[in-house]
């Protein structure tokens, strides 16, 4: 992994030269998350669960802040404007590239949010289980957005897929509501890969789950990740072949 350390780096330090897009983003997520919180606590206005509402919300909200759909345009953007070529021919892995350039680029909300547990949560039992099921469902995330990005060899533009798969991130992942608010319904969502990388952390940082189920998860991140590297590598292949490696 060392020949990865300067990828990791550019990340980094992209991340630090285009800061205002970082603060940006953080001003947009957290007036989002104000608004969804003043809704509720009208809502429950004549209810005692406002609080852990609010708790399981600000935690949904941080933990999507570390899972991004970025990959899915940045390789998009390599296949449109032909640079896919230019990593082909280098002695790297495509997707380790990837992973470490985007982890570069999330390090500094990486280290927010871990600033941020410490006052979530009053032990590090559920701190030590959250990081290391973060770990497996990063690569579960990343993999999957990979799976999207493939999209791009039949696509001619990938960027009006960028609302979409937001909307569904939103929906999906907890990220206006519990899930579990949806009754029986919920037991069929909530072992879909939104609700695996936001729903599951939060709802073990507020003390709503048995941390039995932190076994249960995680096999359910391990079959998606399997899923979507199978997938993404039989897609790459069908879809490499049509790549001319023009440009736009």
């Amino acid at each position: 992994m060392k020949r990865y350390l300067p990828v990791y780096y550019l990340g980094l330090k992209n991340s630090l030269i285009y800061r205002a897009n970082m603060i940006m983003k953080l001003v947009l997520q957290l007036a989002s998350l104000l608004v969804t919180v003043l809704m509720w606590k009208f809502i429950l206005a004549e209810s005692g669960n406002f609080q852990q509402m609010a708790r399981y919300l600000l935690a949904t909200n941080l933990i999507s802040l570390i899972f991004t759909t970025g990959p899915v345009f940045q390789f998009a953007d390599m296949v449109e404007s032909g640079n896919l070529s230019l990593y082909l021919t280098r002695p790297l892995s495509l997707y380790w590239y990837l992973f470490n350039y985007n982890l570069g680029l999330q390090t500094p909300l990486l280290l927010l949010y871990l600033i941020l547990l410490l006052f979530l949560v009053k032990s590090a039992g559920p701190v030590f289980l959250l990081l290391i099921y973060l770990l497996l469902s990063s690569l579960m995330f990343f993999s999957l957005m990979m799976v999207l990005a493939m999209l791009s060899f039949w696509l001619i533009n990938m960027w009006p897929l960028r609302s979409g798969i937001n909307a569904v991130y939103l929906l999906l992942g907890g990220l206006y509501f519990p899930l579990n608010l949806l009754g029986p319904v919920y037991q069929y969502l909530k072992y879909n890969p939104f609700s695996l990388v936001t729903d599951f952390p939060a709802r073990l940082l507020t003390g709503t789950t048995d941390q039995r189920d932190f076994f249960t998860n995680c096999l359910a991140v391990c079959c998606w990740l399997l899923l979507s590297v199978l997938l993404g590598k039989a897609l790459f292949k069908k879809g490499i072949k049509t790549f001319e490696g023009a440009g736009a």
